[in-house]
C-alpha cells in the first residue's frame, strides 16, 4: 500500500490546467512548404488557453475546447505566368519608300515570379486525451499529461476570410506589373479558386497540429529525495525520505472522479 496518497476533483483539475496552460507561454515554428500554386516560406506562433476537463478512469485527462490562438506570416511565391494569358505581339513589317522594308520585333511578354508577404491569424479548438506519464529524471520525479493525438482542429470562422485576403495581397502587390491591369480581378479570383478553404485547412493542419500533439503537460514534481523534518541543529539533522515510487491514475471515488497521485517512501 501507498504511503502518500493524494488526490484532486475535476474541479481543482480545471484550475490547475487554467495555471499550467498559462505558463507554457507562446511556441513558435518556421518552415517552407506549398499553397496551391505558392511556394511559401512562413513563420507561426500560436498561444493555448484551456478548455473544460474531464476525468476519465483509469487513465484519461480530456480537455474539450482546448483553444490555440495562433497567427502566422509568410512570403508566397507565385508564377503570374500560371494565372495571366500569354501575351504575343507579332512582327510587323512595312515597305519605307527609299528606306525598303522595316520591321518591328516579335515581343512575347513574360510574366515575372513575385513575392507577396502576408500576415493572417486566428483559432482552433481541439479536444484532446491527456495519458499520464510519470518518469525518474535527474532524481526528479515527473508526472505529465502527454497529448496521445488530435484527430480534428476547428479553425475559427476567421480562416475563411483568409483565402479572400490572400488573393486581394496578391493582386496588389503585382499592380506596378506593365500591362496587367484589365487582368487585376480576375488574378485575385483565379488564386483564391486555387488555394480554396480545404486548402488552406489542409496546409494549416499540419503546421499547426504539432503546437498540441506535442505538448506536455507538467502535473507534478518531485526530487526523489523529500525533507520531511528541517535540521534543528549541527547534532540533529534533516530527515529525508526516499520516494521509490510514484503512481498516478484516475480514478471514480463516489460521487466523482479524480486524479490520484500516490506515492512509495523508504527511509
Amino acid at each position: 500500500m501507498s504511503e502518500i496518497i493524494a488526490a484532486i476533483d475535476e474541479g481543482a483539475a480545471n484550475d490547475f490546467l487554467d495555471t499550467v496552460v498559462a505558463g507554457l507561454g507562446p511556441q513558435s515554428t518556421s518552415g517552407s512548404s506549398s499553397l496551391g500554386p505558392f511556394a511559401v516560406s512562413y513563420s507561426v506562433s500560436g498561444t493555448l488557453s484551456n478548455g473544460s476537463v474531464d476525468l476519465i478512469p483509469p487513465g484519461t485527462i480530456q480537455i474539450a475546447d482546448l483553444r490555440l490562438d495562433w497567427s502566422a506570416s509568410a512570403t508566397l511565391s507565385l508564377d503570374l505566368g500560371d494565372f495571366l494569358p500569354e501575351i504575343h505581339i507579332p512582327q510587323v513589317c512595312i515597305d519605307i519608300p527609299c528606306v525598303g522594308t522595316v520591321c518591328t520585333p516579335r515581343i512575347d511578354i513574360t510574366w515575372p515570379t513575385v513575392s507577396v508577404p502576408v500576415s493572417f491569424g486566428d483559432f482552433v479548438r481541439a479536444t484532446v486525451d491527456l495519458g499520464l506519464s510519470v518518469a525518474l529524471v535527474g532524481g526528479m520525479w515527473k508526472v505529465e499529461g502527454i497529448v496521445q493525438g488530435v484527430p480534428s482542429l476547428a479553425f475559427g470562422p476567421g480562416t475563411a476570410a483568409i483565402v479572400a485576403g490572400i488573393g486581394l495581397a496578391v493582386a496588389a502587390a503585382v499592380a506596378w506589373v506593365p500591362l496587367i491591369g484589365p487582368f487585376l480581378a480576375g488574378l485575385a479570383i483565379a488564386v483564391t479558386a486555387a488555394i480554396g478553404i480545404a486548402g488552406l485547412t489542409g496546409w494549416l493542419g499540419p503546421i499547426i497540429t504539432p503546437f498540441i500533439s506535442g505538448t506536455r503537460f507538467p502535473i507534478y514534481d518531485q526530487p526523489e529525495w523529500f525533507e520531511v523534518l528541517p535540521a534543528t541543529s549541527a547534532i540533529d539533522p534533516a530527515v529525508s525520505v526516499h520516494i521509490d515510487a510514484i503512481g498516478a491514475e484516475v480514478q471514480h471515488n463516489a460521487p466523482e472522479d479524480e486524479l490520484v497521485l500516490s506515492a512509495d517512501i523508504s527511509a
